[in-house]
């Protein structure tokens, strides 16, 4: 059972907010929740995560060979193609070193199965990571009926900027909005691959870490997240997207957190002491 804060026939966003043009008897479908009370967060963040959400590493084996810029050349390709290069490194960071080093997009079992397939022999020189394999699907099945399309990246999420926004994310009429602190909240939202959407026990729309399974926030609490947000955009996700939500900019939340489940894990941020007075002289 949805709260009633949730349901919303006759919500839709307006024109500005760039709504689609659905008509109101399928809008009647879809969900609204733009302002929703806090969870209690400490026994949230006690709880048990689903499964540990750590990156993998295979750590090099086998001293630079002479040719490793030819082989670090060709596996760069390899991984590229395949989509799935989050990074690299070089011996000493110049454009001509050997690559020492390359970050994927891929689980550690992904990846085996790949160069299996591929017959390829794994260079024992280079460090690989590998990112955590997710738990949960994007959005639930008790949630998937009330939006119109999920915004969030197929591809897995690389390194981030670190600057730290605030904002909200609202859902309106199955759509997701976004915006930053003192702007309105009517531009698109877009979440990185390892959040998903979920109904929690009370009927709250909430954002999920799909690796760990952790609550990050309710629709329509204050949120927070690292950035400028990067996230690689799906086209064909895109033009759903627009084709259901309108033409609206595109805001890249990444992964958000409630600004109270911040502050619940880190309690000496919430009311940060004033600096000492300076000495008087």
């Amino acid at each position: 059972m949805l709260p009633l804060l949730v349901l919303c026939a006759a919500c839709s966003p307006s024109a500005s907010t760039g709504g689609g043009g659905a008509s109101d008897a399928a809008s009647a479908r879809y969900a609204t929740q733009t302002s929703a009370p806090a969870p209690d967060y400490a026994a949230l963040l006690n709880k048990r995560a689903v499964q540990a959400g750590a990156w993998r590493t295979r750590d090099a084996t086998a001293p630079v060979p002479s040719d490793a810029k030819v082989i670090g050349e060709a596996w760069l390709a390899r991984v590229r193609e395949r989509g799935a290069l989050l990074g690299h490194g070089l011996t000493d960071g110049g454009p001509d070193s050997p690559v020492v080093m390359i970050d994927t997009s891929m689980t550690e079992q992904e990846f085996d199965r790949w160069v299996r397939h591929g017959g390829w022999d794994v260079p024992r020189h280079i460090r690989w990571s590998f990112v955590p394999a997710m738990a949960l699907p994007g959005v639930s099945p008790d949630a998937r009926d009330a939006i119109r399309v999920w915004p969030a990246s197929i591809s897995r999420t690389g390194p981030q900027r670190q600057a730290l926004f605030y904002g909200r994310v609202e859902l309106r009429d199955g759509c997701f909005f976004a915006g930053q602190s003192g702007q309105p909240t009517d531009k698109l939202a877009w979440f990185h691959a390892e959040v998903g959407l979920d109904i929690d026990p009370a009927g709250f729309f909430i954002l999920r870490d799909r690796i760990g399974g952790q609550t990050l926030a309710r629709l329509g609490e204050n949120m927070s997240w690292a950035g400028p947000a990067s996230a690689e955009i799906d086209p064909v996700a895109e033009q759903a997207l627009r084709r259901e939500c309108g033409s609206g900019e595109i805001l890249i939340v990444g992964s958000p957190e409630s600004t109270e489940r911040f502050h619940t894990q880190y309690p000496h941020l919430r009311d940060p002491a004033s600096p000492p007075a300076p000495p008087s002289r």
